[in-house]
């Protein structure tokens, strides 16, 4: 008997349009992948596996929509189903703190660097609260 593997993974090829590249994180919930759209440009693919509630994949794209073009907020790119997932197509941002903190010696930020992510965090939530939304799970990387 032959077992299908039904995670996404490198390699595979979502809608005929994202090809999947590399592996960003991995929970329990969710995984994201780095990935090139058919123009060769480098995106964020987010999974969620399929269930009988709402997936929140599908409530954070709807967000994403209403605040596109807003700063320090990635573009919607689209949503649909592979495999038995849902995912979310969206804008690759910048790299995570902890990639930043680890890039070179002495490995630890410096107080212009530490005001200058804190300006952008609570930039980011303004814009966030402004169109109505309270964001309840905020997380430094």
């Amino acid at each position: 008997m032959y077992k299908v593997n039904l995670l996404p993974q490198v390699g595979d090829l979502i809608k005929g349009r994202y090809k999947i590249v590399r592996k960003i994180s991995l929970g329990d919930k969710r995984m994201i992948f780095s990935a090139f759209d058919q123009q060769m440009q480098q995106i964020a693919i987010k999974f969620e596996k399929n269930s009988e509630e709402l997936p929140e994949i599908c409530i954070e794209s709807a967000i994403l929509k209403i605040l596109a073009n807003s700063n320090h907020i990635p573009r919607f790119f689209s949503y649909g189903s592979h495999k038995n997932y849902k995912f979310m197509a969206c804008e690759l941002l910048g790299p995570n703190m902890i990639d930043l903190v680890n890039y070179k010696k002495p490995y630890k930020f410096n107080l212009h660097s530490v005001l200058k992510f804190g300006l952008q965090a609570i930039e980011t939530l303004q814009i966030v609260h402004n169109k109505g939304f309270v964001h309840r799970n905020i997380k430094p990387v």
